[in-house]
């Protein structure tokens, strides 16, 4: 280890605590582009199950949230690998956080999905 001069010290603590705090932030949120892209490369064309092309298909006309519904219904699929169920779960994550996202925002409708997909998650 390289001796440290005793003056540099408290700038050197103060340079690494500022990295430190930092590196959480680092880390992005999935868009619900991404979670939508990834869907369509887990399941190419043809072989999706009904549920993933309707939350594809509600993904594309920003309809989010029925695509969170849906997602919620095809985890319940049986066949699906656990590399798929992977790719559901962090698409739903990713439509979610937009939708909260959006809310947060002011939008009116991304509030209504969000209750919608409360509604479904108590069912």
């Amino acid at each position: 280890m390289i001796p440290m001069p005793d003056r540099m010290r408290p700038v050197w603590c103060g340079f690494l605590a500022v990295v430190l705090a930092a590196l959480p932030g680092c880390r992005r949120e999935p868009t619900a582009a991404a979670g939508i892209t990834q869907l369509e490369q887990a399941f190419p064309a043809g072989t999706a199950n009904p549920a993933i092309q309707l939350a594809l298909a509600a993904a594309r006309t920003n309809d989010l949230g029925l695509g969170v519904v849906a997602l919620q219904g095809a985890k319940e699929t049986p066949g699906l690998t656990a590399e798929q169920l992977a790719t559901v779960e962090q698409a739903a994550q990713a439509l979610t956080s937009e939708l909260v996202r959006r809310a947060t925002a002011g939008d009116a409708r991304a509030r209504a999905d969000l209750e919608l997909i409360e509604r479904s998650r108590s069912q």
